[in-house]
């Protein structure tokens, strides 16, 4: 395993509290995070479309999970769910 050393410059706030010690803030002047680039509005930094394919993604486990639940409802393996109390009103 190869170690490397890496140097680091900035503040950061502690609170202490029962023997934990716990992060509440920090600052470094080469921090990559900029708050001009995190708000999601209308520029060049983020594409609203992007979001699309990661939710799609994302949910693909879920998604999967529901197919394999269903074809196993009809094969008679599991019961089958009632969904009555999922109803909208």
């Amino acid at each position: 395993m190869r170690v490397t050393q890496q140097n680091m410059t900035g503040q950061v706030r502690l609170k202490l509290y029962k023997g934990n010690a716990i992060l509440v803030g920090r600052r470094s002047p080469f921090s990559l995070y900029r708050e001009d680039f995190a708000t999601f509005g209308e520029d060049d930094v983020y594409n609203q479309a992007d979001a699309e394919g990661f939710i799609k993604l994302f949910g693909l486990p879920l998604k999967v999970r529901a197919m394999l639940d269903l074809e196993g409802a009809r094969r008679g393996l599991h019961e089958e769910p009632d969904y009555s109390k999922f109803k909208r009103d």
